[in-house]
């Protein structure tokens, strides 16, 4: 009898160790992180200022480019570089002409809710702003000032003018991702003019970047983008593992 009582108080003992190894060795495989600071960056082109001044007999050209950094896939900060230019000639015989860079700063916001426990999405529904400046040279030429005797006077060119110009901007748009990786998508922009013309020295007809000189102005844009990720790491060295004895004191503890 009492060698039966030993053999199954040492059974027991057995059966709790093989059940404490097994729960040591237990794991659960929690997937990576998808709500991470810094989602990669895209880098867009401004293909409708592109066609635009190469499709159509136009006084003003414009090319520009933009990188969008992916922030949690919710704020997206935005810098956009480009050159544009303008040569105008007026119903007066008057002559503008204007060439130079800009650039604008500013950050978008998703407006795109998803449910809870559903799958990112990576179309996106954007609002923004920007903050734009231009630092640029411009010719105005055959200005003609009238007397008050003589009547017509002689014409006036004012060469190489230079001005700075800054504006802000709300912007609104969608992207929407065709391909992996590759997005297109569309802003309309509500400019305005913060800098004003100096009294008494001629101002530019055209500001690169923001449109004619008129106080207020209207953008469209259609981009072309491409999106680079992170550099992911091999899926077996980014699987998390975790003891569940840990965890029970963990539960435990609270």
């Amino acid at each position: 009898m009492r060698r039966i009582f030993v053999y199954i108080i040492s059974l027991f003992l057995c059966l709790a160790v093989s059940s404490t190894d097994a729960q040591k060795k237990k794991q659960i495989i929690v997937p990576p992180d998808s709500t991470r600071l810094f989602n990669g960056f895209t880098v867009q082109l401004d293909v409708a200022s592109l066609a635009s001044s190469a499709l159509t007999n136009s006084s003003t050209y414009s090319t520009e480019g933009a990188l969008q950094i992916d922030l949690k896939h919710r704020i997206f900060p935005t810098l956009e570089l480009g050159v544009a230019g303008a040569n105008k000639t007026t119903a007066d015989n008057i002559n503008y002409k204007t060439n130079g860079m800009f650039e604008r700063i500013g950050v978008d916001f998703n407006l795109r809710k998803r449910k809870k426990d559903a799958k990112p999405t990576n179309n996106l529904f954007i609002a923004g702003l920007r903050l734009g400046m231009s630092n640029f040279n411009y010719n105005v030429t055959n200005v003609v000032i009238p007397e008050n005797y003589w009547g017509a006077g002689d014409p006036i060119n004012y060469m190489n003018q230079s001005s700075t110009k800054i504006w802000y901007e709300i912007v609104a748009g969608v992207q929407v991702e065709v391909f992996k990786n590759f997005y297109m998508g569309w802003t309309i922009r509500d400019k305005n003019l913060i800098s004003s013309d100096v009294t008494g020295k001629v101002a530019p007809w055209f500001i690169p970047g923001f449109g004619l000189n008129n106080g207020t102005s209207w953008g469209f844009n259609y981009t072309l983008g491409y999106h680079f990720w992170p550099q992911k790491k091999n899926a077996k060295n980014n699987k998390v593992f975790i003891d569940q004895k840990k965890i029970n004191k963990q539960i435990i503890n609270k």
